[in-house]
């Protein structure tokens, strides 16, 4: 495991200023819900909604969020597949300009195309258990087995071209073959997570400066690492890889 992150590190230092061009998008995507209307809330850099609002919002607001949502799905796309096309290129010894070029148009719009599939079945499905008043927690249960097959997608179309399905269920297999992989992954990210939302708050008082800092730093360094490191983790499918 130790290799593993080691390999990381030394991928994203390698190509830091080609990495840190493909992260811009995952600040946009982290800027856009700013737009959308309360009962939008951020924490850690996330940005979330307060499912017990949803029968309050006004058609305009549902349309703001929708399109807010939807750009911001589609620059995450984006960068999740340009910086994993930088690992595949640095893997495969091609170069990356070229391997970008030719692909990640393809594959930016199959990742966004089930991303947003994704989120309308949710936002369906949690509108319709607030409107018969059931508790959210089957809806919580669902969400998260769609996260791990969700977890390794981005992986497993950029690095062996798989369609969406198999994609999935690879996810799955991969996660339930090497659960501490996912486990370390999930450590990983919240512990730099909460490094840099520790840090905003004790540089600056005001909220506006913490949450821009907050942005920044997780778009260009710490989510494009987080992806670096998912990659090399799928990778370990492979018993060449070390």
């Amino acid at each position: 495991m130790f290799e593993v992150i080691k390999n990381s590190i030394d991928t994203y230092t390698k190509y830091i200023g080609m990495i840190l061009f493909f992260s811009i998008p995952f600040i946009l995507s982290l800027l856009l819900p700013l737009f959308s209307p309360a009962p939008v809330f951020s924490a850690l850099g996330g940005y979330f909604l307060r499912s017990g609002s949803i029968p309050e919002l006004t058609n305009a607001d549902l349309a703001v969020i929708a399109l807010s949502v939807g750009a911001s799905l589609l620059f995450l796309s984006l960068a999740l597949v340009a910086v994993t096309l930088v690992v595949k290129a640095s893997r495969t010894r091609t170069r990356v300009s070229a391997e970008a070029m030719r692909n990640l148009g393809k594959y930016t719009l199959v990742v966004f195309a089930i991303f947003a599939i994704v989120k309308v079945v949710q936002i369906l499905l949690l509108s319709y258990l607030l409107s018969i008043s059931v508790d959210e927690f089957p809806l919580l249960l669902l969400n998260f087995f769609i996260f791990l097959g969700m977890f390794y997608l981005a992986p497993a179309i950029v690095l062996e071209e798989k369609k969406p399905v198999p994609a999935f269920l690879s996810s799955f297999k991969h996660i339930s073959r090497r659960p501490m992989n996912f486990v370390i992954w999930l450590v990983v990210a919240f512990v730099l997570i909460y490094v840099v939302s520790s840090l905003s708050f004790m540089m600056f008082n005001d909220a506006m400066m913490r949450q821009g800092f907050t942005i920044i730093v997780n778009s260009l360094f710490i989510l494009p690492f987080l992806v670096v490191l998912q990659a090399h983790l799928y990778m370990l499918k492979y018993t060449i890889v070390k």
